[in-house]
């Protein structure tokens, strides 16, 4: 923990705080953390974005707070839902890739959200979409409930997850914790005709947004002469038709909450384990690079004794989702955890204290490890010990490297991400993967 005590005796001059301050000191009863696997947050209406794809999602941000400027742990699923649910950085708990030789399972010292809610008389539940969230590699401890759905290639209709959810919310009661996850919107990028009718335009050519083409791209190293502008034109169509659909999945999940008066009592949180590319760097799908478009996540947040309306410009990560719902039920986490509480930065304290170094990292090729200021990105490339340096404030996009003039401060930020480097993991050994299951990582575009 030297790193991140460090961190706080420079940046957090923090006072104690509770998660309502200015509101009354009523509390959520049960917790829906939805992730939705994929997820660029530039890409919903509330986050800017000028097509209509997340109407519903817009009014739940509306009622509760948004947060501009969150971060993932990792561009890539498994590590970011471990940083979800355990509070932890993927160099701490260990879960960040998906090699024989390397892949791993959740040490059990890395205490998870479900556990601690469990303990505490919850009824948890999981409703899983993805492989690497399933038994293996451990993110289904704590869970009374757990339930996996295996990705589907036939993609076009929404998968069973959403009626699932229902299902169980309908035969629970409170106080609850349900984790729902959703795939939809990752590759291959595919709706209901309703909604390709609304986003995708016109167009003549061969791509298709399935894995496999995209996948056979990147592997043959031609991605960026490969497509021109109408092809990643008709990637984005698809993709934001995607998201439309899943607007409408999580519409239903709230009117469930309501038909079983749950509403009121639950604080539901919104979020994404990782974005997508669209060629901004050459590239397409996810996994292998630190830029914005694949790290930056949407975060929301409505419930009880959440002000309304509230949109929260501090830099955030997905290492805060555990620590801030332990302080929103008033439960006080029983590990040192990465992640912050949130509850300050709507309560009354000087929220221009309240800054820190974030910290991210991806392991699939190589190593790239990324860390953040307010202001500042560095990405430091560990293979060919190469540091690049941008200015969101001016450059959000990360088209022009600025490292040359700014030396001293690429510096200070390599140091800080060789710290965190240095952390390290008891994280347990798994065995080899089976050939089905390598199989499933090609098809899903991890395994070329």
């Amino acid at each position: 923990m030297k790193l991140l005590s460090r961190i706080f005796l420079i940046f957090v001059l923090y006072a104690p705080s509770g998660c309502t301050n200015r509101h009354p000191q009523t509390r959520p009863v049960n917790v829906i953390l939805i992730s939705i696997d994929t997820l660029r947050a530039d890409r919903l209406s509330c986050y800017g974005y000028e097509r209509p794809t997340s109407p519903i999602i817009d009014r739940i941000a509306a009622e509760g707070i948004l947060f501009e400027d969150c971060s993932a742990t990792s561009p890539w699923t498994l590590p970011s839902h471990a940083s979800m649910l355990t509070g932890l950085y993927p160099a701490r708990h260990g879960l960040k890739s998906f090699e024989n030789t390397k892949a791993a399972r959740l040490p059990k010292q890395c205490v998870t959200l479900a556990e601690i809610l469990r303990d505490r008389g919850y009824s948890t539940a999981a409703i899983v979409n993805s492989h690497y969230l399933n038994h293996r590699y451990g993110l289904h401890r704590g869970f009374t409930d757990f339930t996996y759905i295996k990705e589907s290639f036939d993609r076009r209709a929404p998968s069973e997850v959403g009626d699932k959810a229902a299902e169980w919310l309908t035969n629970h009661e409170a106080p609850f914790f349900l984790f729902v996850h959703y795939y939809d919107v990752h590759s291959d990028y595919a709706s209901l005709s309703m909604y390709e009718e609304q986003f995708v335009r016109r167009y003549l050519g061969t791509i298709d947004g399935t894995t496999e083409q995209l996948a056979k791209l990147i592997d043959g190293g031609n991605v960026q002469e490969s497509l021109d502008n109408d092809d990643v034109r008709h990637l984005v169509d698809l993709y934001d038709a995607s998201v439309r659909q899943i607007d409408d999945e999580i519409g239903k999940l709230m009117e469930t909450l309501e038909t079983n008066g749950l509403l009121d009592a639950t604080l539901v949180v919104i979020t994404s384990d990782h974005g997508e590319e669209f060629l901004e760097h050459g590239s397409v799908l996810h996994g292998k690079t630190q830029f914005q478009e694949v790290i930056q996540v949407p975060l929301i947040m409505k419930g009880t004794g959440l002000p309304p309306g509230t949109r929260i410009s501090e830099m955030t990560s997905l290492v805060d989702l555990m620590p801030t719902i332990l302080k929103m039920l008033d439960i006080r986490p029983t590990e040192s955890l990465d992640g912050v509480e949130l509850c300050s930065l709507w309560g009354d304290y000087d929220r221009t204290s309240f800054e820190r170094f974030l910290f991210s990292e991806a392991n699939q090729v190589g190593a790239q490890y990324a860390v953040r200021l307010p202001r500042y990105k560095l990405i430091f490339d560990e293979p060919k010990l190469r540091a690049y340096l941008f200015d969101l404030a001016n450059d959000q996009r990360e088209q022009h490297d600025i490292s040359p003039e700014h030396v001293d401060l690429v510096a200070t930020l390599v140091e800080q991400v060789r710290e965190y480097m240095r952390l390290s993991s008891a994280a347990e050994p798994l065995s080899p993967l089976t050939q089905e299951e390598v199989e499933a990582l090609k098809s899903l575009g991890y395994v070329q």
